[in-house]
């Protein structure tokens, strides 16, 4: 059982906790999918491109720029009131896609 009351909302402190872990995470990997894309850049972009490689070149660079986004507005609001969770759960769905597309892209 819980002490706190029902309907609570979460502290300031849980926000900054779960944007810490959520930095932590996304932070290294969106410096590997960097990495990635500048990689395979020529390979895309030259005449022996590889099929579909454009296309996951292009989701990796999405997800990169999703991460990055859903990073920063949930820094930017953290003391603000409203709805905060999705921003972790947006780091977390970009990673994911990132995460599959690197895979097909490697």
């Amino acid at each position: 059982m819980t002490t706190g009351t029902p309907g609570a909302r979460p502290t300031v402190r849980t926000r900054r906790l779960l944007a810490a872990l959520s930095s932590l995470v996304g932070g290294p990997l969106l410096l590997l999918y960097g990495y990635l894309l500048a990689w395979f850049s020529p390979e895309v972009t030259s005449d022996r491109a590889v099929d579909g490689g454009a296309v996951l070149w292009a989701v990796l660079l999405a997800a990169c720029v999703a991460t990055a986004g859903c990073l920063l507005a949930g820094w930017l609001r953290l003391s603000r009131p409203g709805r905060w969770w999705p921003w972790p759960v947006g780091v977390a769905a970009a990673l994911a896609v990132g995460w599959l597309a690197a895979g097909g892209l490697v």
